[in-house]
């Protein structure tokens, strides 16, 4: 094999797939859309402030005993009062005394709940023609009008007393307009259940305030103590980080596969690959190809990984990348590139149409949507025998021991060197059935070939 003109394959390949307009588009300025687009987003949502829901709110108290206490709190100054409370919830100390920054939690938060609903109640009592109110809420009335209908709010006979027979206590429904806003919705919900409960506390004697002191617990938060010093420990990152790096993983394999299989299939079909082979061997194509489109997979891991790496440091979350990871990384992604890379090669050359490679395509497919999916509880138990025995059966292998390493129970070094091992082996497999079948299906046209035809041309070759 003629190294310099696998080489020439492989940089005409990279330049043929990395250097093109959809390429650039795709890979450089879609994700920098999106990255200018989230910081908008994150403004608009700040910044915006729309208009406070205004209307009426029925009460159909049958207990009688709820009603008034309800309306007392759903008044304006009650539920910005309220709210105000809970703002200072979120930016009170810790248990230490310090006091963490969490403004801009508040400011999310305050803009995402909206202007303080103004509402105006109506106390209807045991007997309220629950029906009429309910018909209210058909009326037609501008957005904006006092006198439009909102919601009605009906409350068992039993909502605060049990009743005599039944060991329970009875509840309440909340019926709006379809076009309602959900946070105005919501608010009412939630103040009807804080005021049914608070009578319940008012008529069994029991002070309310002593209940939320004696329930209520503040914490510290979980903290991580490392060798450099405590930390914060960030457990949706932990959850959410060996799933990312699968996804980065299988958008690597997948999209180079793709592209491999379609210059394949495009060149065999247009008949370029003939004036190929009149220059170089079948195998020197098919290295050439295979190294070529590496670099595009290597691109756009590299490309991503850094767009992650800085993301991490800018948000103060670098201690949450493991070393590892960046060193594992492309070992792993060189053994799962080389199985999908070998099988895509073979399948493009057997083909005359990219929908005849359809149905050939579907047991790898089928591998990387398993790894994909089988990643999150993998991540979730590493060292179950199961997900061990994941991490060396082939080609699952790669992506299964790289969730491992990535989650908080890395797996010992000798069981990634063996999986590394026997991954590799897989690999080197996999090209040589594939070169068999490269060498026989490059120059074959007519009928597409099935499964049983591939296995036929590997024992002929």
């Amino acid at each position: 094999m003629n190294i310099l003109k696998v080489t020439d394959v492989a940089r005409r390949e990279f330049a043929s797939t990395a250097l093109t307009k959809g390429f650039i588009i795709g890979a450089l300025v879609v994700p920098a859309v999106f990255g200018c687009i989230m910081p908008l987003i994150g403004f608009l949502v700040n910044s915006a402030k729309p208009p406070a829901e205004v209307g009426r709110v029925a009460i159909v108290d049958r207990s009688g005993q709820v009603g008034e206490v309800l309306a007392e709190r759903l008044a304006p100054d009650a539920l910005a009062a309220a709210r105000e409370k809970a703002m200072g919830n979120l930016t009170s100390g810790a248990p230490d005394g310090s006091a963490p920054d969490t403004s801009d939690v508040a400011a999310a938060a305050s803009a995402m709940l909206g202007q303080v609903p103004q509402l105006t109640t109506e106390v209807l009592g045991p007997d309220g023609d629950i029906d009429g109110a309910k018909n209210a809420l058909l009326d037609v009335h501008a957005k904006g009008d006092p006198e439009r209908m909102l919601a009605v709010v009906e409350i068992d006979a039993d909502a605060v007393q049990r009743a005599p027979d039944k060991t329970s206590f009875g509840g309440y429904t909340v019926f709006t307009r379809p076009e309602v806003d959900v946070r105005t919705s919501g608010t009412i919900e939630d103040t009807t259940e804080r005021a049914i409960r608070d009578t319940r506390y008012t008529i069994a004697g029991i002070n309310a305030d002593e209940i939320r002191a004696l329930t209520s617990v503040r914490s510290g938060g979980v903290q991580e103590v490392t060798a450099a010093g405590t930390r914060e420990s960030n457990k949706a990152l932990k959850m959410i980080m060996p799933f990312a790096v699968i996804m980065l993983l299988f958008m690597g394999v997948m999209t180079s596969g793709q592209y491999l299989l379609t210059t394949m299939v495009e060149e065999k079909s247009s008949r370029v690959v003939e004036v190929l082979l009149s220059a170089l061997s079948p195998m020197e194509l098919m290295a050439g190809k295979i190294l070529g489109q590496l670099g595009v997979g290597l691109t756009l891991i590299v490309m991503y990984s850094g767009v992650g790496i800085v993301a991490l440091v800018y948000f103060g979350l670098s201690n949450e990348l493991k070393v590892t990871q960046l060193i594992y990384m492309p070992i792993f992604f060189l053994i799962a590139y080389t199985m999908i890379a070998s099988f895509m090669a073979a399948i493009g050359s057997a083909v005359n149409e990219l929908r005849e490679a359809q149905s050939l395509m579907a047991p790898a497919m089928i591998v990387l949507i398993l790894a994909l999916y089988l990643s999150f509880p993998v991540s979730l138990s590493p060292n179950a025998p199961w997900a061990v025995a994941m991490s060396f059966i082939p080609p699952v292998s790669p992506f299964a021991m790289l969730t491992r390493i990535a989650s908080s129970e890395p797996p010992p070094w000798w069981q990634i060197w063996a999986s590394i091992g026997v991954s590799s082996f897989a690999a080197w497999v996999m090209v040589w059935v594939a070169a068999k079948i490269f060498r026989v299906g490059l120059l074959m046209f007519g009928k597409p070939p099935n499964l049983g035809t591939l296995i036929k041309w590997v024992r002929m070759a």
